[in-house]
């Protein structure tokens, strides 16, 4: 295994570690949270909160290892709001599904009534309706219902964008030290030997044959190469760094965004270089007087 690799490695598992911990910390809080006197802990409501930040826990790793790695890595900004709106509010829709569930196996019946002093309870039976006190308790209950599950509902979008801001934060230190190694250790310009070309993209380093290569365009400090087969490339590079790796015989910028293949070009009309029949590429003024050299060398006699 190379030392970047080992480096990602010790660091995936130093993160579990890490969540581990404070996952586990957050698991431990409503133990001494509902100890009572003398030592002994209600576990009805320790298991009630367990529940939730089960729920929690689920929103978290959820978000972490599938929603920002489909979408937010991908740049798919609004796509991943929604999904992660929608995933919150329906898995704490099952949690307090769940909770409510469970407190019903724990609560079983309607409380007994006082009916005297040193009488007996009075216990109502299923047919018998609840007196309004009661029906004004399950009212109650209703609206507490309510107003957990925007509680609920508040905190997943917290354990969320807690997730996401580590994630984004991560992932933009590691385009930085990327970008600064392809600043550092840009390769050498082409010579007749070399055909292939290797550049970073998506974490993978990718080897791409020259001759493939239609046209490069810039967008910002990215770059597209477009392939003759195959989807374009996208690295993390500036335009006139790929331009020294590319041979300039075979290669020329016409424009301050593109590159393009000379030897791809199917039609020049104007100051418009035409790739084939639907794409072209608009050739800059600065880069005009170069370009007519090129036609009047290759193509005229």
């Amino acid at each position: 295994m190379s030392e970047k690799g080992k480096h990602i490695f010790s660091w995936k598992v130093i993160e579990k570690i890490i969540f581990l911990v404070i996952w586990l910390i957050v698991y431990a809080i409503p133990v001494f949270r509902y100890q009572g006197f003398g030592n002994t802990i209600n576990w009805q409501e320790v298991y009630g909160s367990w529940i939730n930040i089960s729920v929690y826990l689920f929103i978290f790793l959820i978000n972490l290892y599938i929603l920002i790695p489909r979408y937010l890595v991908r740049k798919l900004h609004v796509d991943y709001v929604l999904a992660a709106f929608i995933c919150a509010s329906l898995l704490i829709c099952g949690g307090n599904a769940i909770s409510e569930s469970y407190n019903k196996k724990v609560i079983t019946a309607m409380p007994p009534m006082e009916i005297g002093k040193g009488l007996a309870p009075m216990e109502f039976s299923e047919d018998m309706p609840p007196p309004e006190p009661y029906k004004h308790q399950m009212k109650t209950e209703n609206q507490e219902n309510d107003l957990s599950f925007l509680l609920n509902l508040a905190i997943a979008l917290l354990v969320t964008g807690t997730g996401t801001a580590y994630k984004v934060l991560f992932l933009w230190i590691t385009e930085e030290k990327i970008r600064k190694s392809l600043e550092e250790n840009i390769q050498s310009p082409y010579t007749p030997e070399e055909e292939n070309i290797f550049v970073k993209s998506d974490y993978k380093t990718v080897k791409i044959n020259i001759n493939n290569i239609v046209y490069v365009e810039s967008a910002n400090e990215y770059i597209k190469i477009y392939l003759e087969d195959g989807d374009p490339v996208t690295t993390f590079m500036r335009l006139k760094n790929i331009e020294t790796m590319l041979p300039q015989n075979r290669f020329m910028r016409v424009q301050r965004s593109f590159i393009v293949n000379l030897s791809k070009i199917k039609a020049v009309e104007k100051n418009r270089i035409f790739i084939d029949s639907k794409r072209f590429i608009p050739i800059g003024e600065q880069y005009k007087e170069a370009f007519q050299q090129f036609l009047g060398k290759n193509f005229f006699q």
